[in-house]
């Protein structure tokens, strides 16, 4: 009986390193800290709103998101009246949160798709699966936070996942890069 104590303890200690072994192409990475997100070009958040959104490469209006496709909500501390070029320049991300939530932004359950309710009535018609890079950045910039995300509702249960960083670079296109450390 006690021949197969050790190697069973073995073999259940390294299931639990598997979040910690999945490279930065999976949706399960864990980021760590000394992550940089780098902004390489000018971007502009029109009058009346502190968020610009990015989508296949490019900045796209708020209505024109095509929400089941990965996209980036670049956001800033607070509303301008007028636009707000924010120009180039490198952040340091003080956090990152992974979170699901319905399009009110509110928390929704993973064991609730399970049961089938999701877009039947039962509960939410949209659920995004959400990764938020708050960012840190000098005193007089107005940088708050980067979040990818996209609507999984179309997709099962137990295939609704967090976006990749390739996902995320595609959605930013040219405009961010992420740093990840060395």
């Amino acid at each position: 009986m006690k021949r197969w104590i050790a190697p069973f303890s073995l073999t259940l200690l390294a299931g639990c390193q598997g979040p910690a072994l999945h490279g930065p192409e999976s949706s399960y990475y864990a980021y760590s800290g000394g992550m940089r997100i780098g902004l390489e070009q000018t971007l502009t958040v029109p009058a009346g709103s502190a968020t610009v959104r990015l989508q296949f490469g490019h900045p796209v209006a708020s209505n024109a998101v095509q929400d089941t496709e990965p996209y980036c909500i670049f956001e800033l501390d607070t509303v301008r009246d007028a636009p707000l070029p924010v120009a180039p320049g490198r952040f340091e991300v003080a956090r990152v949160e992974r979170r699901i939530q319905d399009f009110a932004g509110m928390p929704v359950s993973p064991n609730v798709g399970m049961l089938g309710l999701f877009g039947r009535g039962g509960g939410p018609s949209q659920v995004y699966y959400v990764t938020e890079f708050r960012l840190n950045s000098d005193r007089n910039s107005p940088v708050r936070s980067l979040s990818c995300q996209s609507n999984q509702i179309s997709y099962p249960p137990q295939q609704q996942r967090h976006l990749a960083l390739s996902e995320m670079q595609g959605a930013v296109g040219n405009y961010f890069s992420f740093e990840l450390p060395r």
